[in-house]
């Protein structure tokens, strides 16, 4: 399974995305060589952390995407992170903000691709390869 991430990222938090990304990135390309069923052979996951002005909201800019292309086995999903909370936070914090998101963008791609994408077993190896636990995931606030 391919996973592309990239984000739509405010001038700054762009530094510690970068950061974040690249790392992330290089830990997760251990994925490739798994199979999580037939419905999906890559996801684009792209964090949406901009501190979105009522202006930038009443324009319609960095809204949520959920796309599944099942005829290209394809999805691109764009799920916010909250900019304060990711401003204000650590790196290892930040982290696992992004790492939370492409676990909810997992789930929510999981109720469209319902025929053969295992999404619990991509979720519990994304976990197992950051050494994440459900007790610390369940604390970890991206909203």
């Amino acid at each position: 399974m391919d996973i592309f991430l990239s984000g739509e990222i405010d001038k700054d938090v762009d530094e510690a995305f970068v950061e974040i990304r690249k790392d992330i990135g290089e830990k997760i390309k251990v994925l490739r060589t798994n199979e999580y069923g037939s419905e999906l052979t890559s996801i684009s996951i792209i964090p949406i952390i901009i501190n979105i002005t009522p202006e930038l909201e009443a324009a319609g800019f960095f809204k949520e995407r959920k796309l599944f292309k099942r005829k290209e086995k394809d999805a691109d999903y764009r799920l916010r992170v909250n900019f304060e909370n990711f401003f204000k936070s650590d790196r290892y914090t930040q982290k696992l903000m992004i790492v939370k998101n492409i676990i909810e963008c997992i789930r929510s791609l999981s109720t469209k691709a319902k025929n053969d994408f295992d999404a619990s077993s991509l979720e519990r190896d994304i976990l197992q390869l950051f050494d994440i636990d459900e007790e610390t995931f369940n604390k970890i606030d991206i909203n």
